[in-house]
């Protein structure tokens, strides 16, 4: 007489689930990656150029106002500040997208 239990007998239900669960996660997570850096990539053009036109438009503001407005109370650090920071986020942006590329 064979004793011998295949593997799958052994197992309970909620073990194969597990398993299953096991396995099927990183499917999903490939495919929420590729979902999502297809959609930022289809978006790159507006994203990247609506940042960089909020970058030039606040230094070229910046810049305006000291120099041909002296004494003006425009906030020219705030708005450098805004300029660096979306600068820094077209950055972030590329940074966000080569992370989600499929491999």
């Amino acid at each position: 007489m064979n004793t011998h239990n295949p593997a799958w007998t052994r197992e309970s239900t909620s073990d194969a689930i597990k398993q299953g669960a096991r396995r099927a996660l990183p499917v999903l997570i490939t495919a929420l990656r590729v979902t999502i850096y297809a959609v930022l990539a289809v978006l790159r053009p507006f994203i990247v150029a609506g940042l960089s036109i909020l970058t030039l438009v606040g230094l070229a503001t910046s810049l305006f106002y000291v120099a041909l407005v002296p004494g003006s109370h425009f906030p020219t650090g705030l708005v450098l500040i805004m300029s660096a920071v979306s600068a820094v986020m077209i950055v972030v942006f590329y940074a966000v997208m080569e992370l989600l590329l499929p491999q």
